[in-house]
């Protein structure tokens, strides 16, 4: 059973990068239709939602930091 619960870890950390790179294009995708910037503000939201995902990825993979990752 622990080894289930350790795959579904890892599903929810691939689920939050995959949530903030999706948020962050669909973020710069309206800014671009509403101010006529396309596709530069999509990109770079694209590309931040791709950092903040990194983010979250090292934050919960840390041990020091309560990360879920056994050593």
């Amino acid at each position: 059973m622990a080894d289930k619960e350790n795959y579904w870890n890892y599903a929810q950390i691939g689920l939050e990068l995959a949530v903030a790179v999706l948020l962050g294009f669909w973020g710069g995708y309206w800014l671009d239709k509403k101010l006529g910037t396309a596709p530069w503000l999509m990109l770079g939201g694209a590309a931040a939602g791709l950092g903040g995902g990194f983010y979250l990825v090292v934050r919960e993979l840390l041990p020091e930091n309560g990360g879920r990752v056994d050593k």
